[in-house]
């Protein structure tokens, strides 16, 4: 799978990638994927699968996917 860090969520990778290239072998959803990446639930605001919106939840991921995640977004 091809994970993109958007914003300061890439501030979780020890390395400070944006895009992270990770194996699943099966299928796992983001709700598992998240705490093993040690990235807080309530970070992620935004998800998009292969280029279309996706639930922060239990949707399901595998290694052919690309997804990219975003923090909430303020501002005035």
């Amino acid at each position: 799978m091809r994970l993109h860090l958007g914003g300061h969520l890439s501030w979780y990778d020890p390395q400070k990638r944006d895009w992270l290239d990770i194996e699943l072998g099966e299928a796992e959803t983001l709700a598992e994927l998240l705490p093993r990446l040690a990235i807080p639930k309530g970070e992620v605001a935004v998800v998009a699968i292969n280029g279309k919106a996706a639930p922060p939840d239990d949707v399901p991921v595998r290694d052919s996917d690309v997804v990219e995640l975003y923090p909430p977004l303020g501002g005035g």
